[in-house]
């Protein structure tokens, strides 16, 4: 590495990467997007290395797609898996080196690139060693897991927000919490996406970032240093786990639920994991091996789901129009509900 480039660690309970670039703002962005797991120490399995240049496409070889999204094609070259999105941007992965390389122009598409890239990454690792990403929002209250499942755009932050303001709530994840199979949730704390038109006018300038993405609307990015007093640091009990479901009108409740409807819940958002990045994973299923692991990976989610399920307490959480009321009902369950226990 010349004295001009720049490099930073981060070690995913054991899983270590290293990502290393001459733009020094692009290093700064991606510490401050997985703060939580910064580790100078760790000896990494995977290499990163981002590139401001533009992909020479004329020193590539003549390939044709192995697969496609709506924001990329992919190639594969022996040991080299090649990412295109739409020419404005390359990621090269070297699969005996165990190094992503990543062209681009453009800051916020690399940025994307390097930030989805090791999300999907990560969720591999963990899925490998049974410890699985489950879309919704994780706190702990009293030293009790609880486990929100809501909608896309059902007011997670709004709620996460909220709720952060009591001294006794602490947050797991905002996104993806992780299940593993003891029935516990593992922090998760990533930066967190808030829409440009989400109102927030308390939080300070210097803990957000506004990025431009492929697909979506431009949105700020709210680090997760701004939370740093009121993050868990260990896994808890999963205690109780609240389906969200959104209905018209003003009303706002809290009703329990069989074990049965919340493991559908637990299917949708964590077994198939609706809502959870899974990139690199569809990437790389064209082989038979990759097929049936992926099947070996759905009987692993099963199985936490399962038993998280019926270890937990579960409860329909009914939102309507009123977000002011869709809190004050779920702060006040919550409050009634933890004192019992405590």
């Amino acid at each position: 590495m010349t004295g001009s480039e720049k490099s930073t660690i981060f070690s995913f309970y054991g899983f270590g990467i290293k990502v290393k670039s001459s733009d020094s703002q692009a290093i700064d962005n991606i510490q401050k997007d997985f703060s939580f797991f910064l580790d100078p120490n760790k000896i990494p399995e995977i290499h990163f290395e981002i590139f401001t240049t533009p992909p020479d496409y004329q020193s590539l070889p003549s390939l044709r797609p192995s697969g496609h999204s709506p924001r990329n094609f992919s190639y594969r070259d022996k040991n080299l898996l090649l990412v295109d999105y739409f020419g404005r941007g390359l990621l090269k992965f070297d699969s005996a080196k165990k190094e992503y390389k990543i062209f681009s122009a453009d800051p916020h598409l690399r940025h994307e690139i390097v930030f989805l890239t090791i999300l999907s990454l990560v969720g591999r690792n963990l899925d490998s060693r049974h410890i699985h990403r489950v879309h919704g929002l994780g706190l702990e209250i009293n030293g009790q897991g609880i486990l929100i499942l809501l909608p896309q755009g059902g007011g997670k932050t709004t709620l996460m927000m909220e709720l952060l303001k009591c001294p006794n709530v602490k947050l797991i994840s905002e996104d993806t919490p992780l299940l593993n199979s003891n029935g516990e949730i593992l922090p998760f704390p990533i930066r967190i996406g808030i829409d440009a038109n989400a109102g927030f006018p308390d939080l300070p300038e210097k803990y957000l970032r506004l990025i431009k993405r492929m697909e979506f609307e431009p949105k700020y990015l709210l680090d997760i240093e701004y939370f740093k007093d009121k993050i868990a640091k260990n896994p808890c009990k999963l205690k109780f786990t609240f389906e969200g479901i959104r209905c018209l009108g003003n009303d706002s409740q809290i009703i329990p639920v069989s074990k049965l409807q919340i493991l559908r819940a637990f299917f949708i958002n964590s077994v198939i994991g609706l809502g959870v990045y899974q990139g690199i994973e569809f990437i790389l299923l064209s082989s038979p091996l990759e097929i049936i692991k992926k099947i070996a990976l759905l009987a692993s989610r099963f199985k936490n789901s399962s038993r998280a399920a019926l270890k937990t307490k579960s409860y329909y959480f009914l939102t309507g129009s009123d977000k002011n009321k869709n809190i004050e009902t779920f702060v006040n369950f919550l409050d009634k509900e933890t004192s019992k226990a405590a």
